[in-house]
């Protein structure tokens, strides 16, 4: 069985006071057509295979949810991910692989698992892999575990990828040491308002309202992204992104042929260029 696990973009992210190891969160997420391809065969041995030209950690996501899931159910699965999201940008990859996988073997074993089951293994995974058991848009509370679905019109997307990576936990320690967090108890109003700013497709409004909070920490680790940031919105008189901890940038567009617009403006070296678009894959 071939598979696709997509990539996330935050349209909104904002990081509450740590609590114990963890932040609290609230952000708003898109699911985009950027995926891993992930390919599944039911074996007599359980065998875990990336097809990467990034290093993968031994003990990355998808060995987690398998050690997880073997605790309760009797199988075995061939696992072989070609990478096409690059780890370190903050687009997803590593949570989206466990939550795909994990929709699947599901499926193939009849686990018998309801959505809430899933969401409970996934947050002992990774604080975004729960969001990737509803692959849709969405908002994410608490610390991951809290999942919304919401509206999914359709947005474009411009994402610039440098072929630097960011480590997310860097980043949180970054914040931590700034010392900058947000006030998460009044934030439903103000992503309702971006929420119908999307659908309205009001792009100018939408960037408004748009806000990343490790943004900041991000651009304190690696000043390249911060200066390609700036340049970058130069050139094309739009406003650009980071999404999650960093290192993707992206931008935001209601029709494709915009995207392609701006596309032909841009070049930096050593960053790579993906049009992407919303997409609703929906168990």
């Amino acid at each position: 069985m071939l598979v696709k696990a997509p990539a996330k973009i935050n349209l909104f992210l904002e990081i509450g006071n740590k609590k114990g190891n963890l932040h609290q969160i609230f952000s708003l997420i898109d699911i985009v057509s950027l995926y891993d391809l992930i390919y599944l065969k039911p074996s007599a041995k359980t065998k875990i295979e990336f097809i990467s030209k990034w290093q993968i950690p031994e003990e990355n996501t998808v060995y987690k949810l398998v050690s997880i899931l073997k605790k309760f159910f009797n199988f075995n699965i061939e696992i072989k991910i070609e990478k096409n999201i690059p780890p370190g940008t903050g687009l997803g990859g590593g949570s989206s692989n466990a939550g795909t996988i994990l929709i699947y073997l599901n499926k193939i074993f009849n686990f018998g698992l309801k959505t809430n089951d899933m969401i409970k293994i996934a947050k002992n995974v990774g604080s975004d892999t729960p969001l990737f058991i509803y692959q849709k848009r969405c908002i994410i509370k608490n610390f991951g575990e809290v999942v919304v679905p919401v509206e999914n019109f359709k947005l474009y997307y411009l994402v610039l990828i440098p072929e630097i990576s960011i480590n997310t936990k860097d980043v949180y320690d970054k914040l931590d040491e700034i010392g900058e967090y947000g006030d998460l108890t009044c934030l439903e109003d103000k992503v309702n308002i971006l929420i119908e700013s999307i659908r309205k497709k009001d792009i100018s409004k939408v960037e408004k309202n748009m806000f990343n909070r490790l943004e900041k920490a991000c651009f304190e680790i690696n000043t390249q992204i911060k200066e390609v940031k700036h340049e970058v919105e130069k050139l094309t008189n739009k406003k650009f992104f980071l999404t999650g901890s960093g290192s993707a940038l992206f931008s935001i567009f209601k029709e494709r042929e915009e995207v392609e617009r701006i596309d032909k403006k841009i070049f930096f070296n050593g960053w790579k260029k993906y049009r992407v678009e919303s997409v609703n894959f929906c168990m």
